[in-house]
């Protein structure tokens, strides 16, 4: 299993998590709007716990929404953190079959340039300390001035956002490590075509963007609550995580295409 498979994996595997908390969100709704067999609440059929449950079910149904507005922000968090990392990933195995700086696209360079004195200006606003920023920025010195061999980048920089991963800014980073026309390739998929059920590649990807954003302000207002702050139920949320799967998988497979035409500049 290649990284990038890996990270998919994983990101499959954390959104199914929380998937089957949706689930049981569901089914504890659905279980506090039902009525307890007549033998349990006669006391023919001993059942305490669940008489409680019941109980417990029915006064707490209407805030369940809270909850599946916990789990929509840790799905967006996620799904985030999985895009941090392939375009790293990206961006290392790209290093990796380039024999010297020169090599790398254009915009790769460019990026790493840019973000590495950035990050050595105010590392820690950038999540980093004086000694990584340091380490980055000798990396970067060395790479601008050094000769053939291993060629080793700071890819780290190259994921640094500060916005939420709205459709802009998923293909900026997609951008840094040279894929450009990210989201036209995305309307091309057949994957995302039927999730959407859209045939239109133009349609598609203005699906799938208005989608994507969608998420991400319902992730904003749920972590930024005000009284009139409308949660999401589990279906909705459901919804969400579907999509964030879909497009989580056909973003390695492009990815993957892409490093296999990788050619070095030079």
């Amino acid at each position: 299993m290649t990284e990038l498979e890996q990270f998919l994996y994983d990101f499959r595997r954390d959104v199914e998590r929380a998937e089957h908390l949706l689930q049981l969100v569901k089914s504890f709704r659905e279980f506090g709007a039902s009525s307890p067999p007549a033998a349990v609440l006669d006391g023919t059929a001993p059942w305490p716990q669940a008489l409680a449950l019941s109980e417990a079910s029915e006064l707490r149904r209407t805030d369940l929404p809270v909850l599946s507005g916990s789990l929509l922000l840790y799905l967006a968090g996620r799904f985030e953190y999985f895009v941090r990392q392939v375009v790293r990933s990206v961006a290392d195995d790209i290093a990796a079959n380039a024999t010297n700086y020169l090599d790398l696209p254009e915009t790769l360079r460019a990026e790493l340039k840019n973000r590495t004195l950035e990050v050595a200006q105010s590392p820690r606003r950038y999540g980093f300390d004086e000694t990584q920023a340091d380490a980055l920025l000798a990396t970067l010195v060395g790479n601008l001035f050094g000769g053939v061999g291993p060629l080793s980048i700071g890819s780290d920089v190259l994921s640094i956002t500060e916005s939420n991963m709205k459709d802009r800014v998923l293909a900026d980073l997609m951008k840094r490590v040279g894929m450009t026309d990210f989201w036209r390739e995305i309307g091309k998929q057949a994957t995302v075509k039927l999730f959407m059920e859209k045939r239109a590649d133009s349609e598609t990807t203005l699906e799938a963007q208005t989608r994507l954003n969608k998420i991400m302000d319902e992730r904003n207002q749920i972590a930024h609550p005000t009284a009139a702050t409308q949660f999401p139920d589990p279906d909705q949320v459901l919804g969400s995580a579907g999509f964030l799967k879909v497009i989580a998988g056909v973003t390695v497979d492009i990815l993957r295409v892409y490093l296999s035409n990788f050619r070095p500049v030079a």
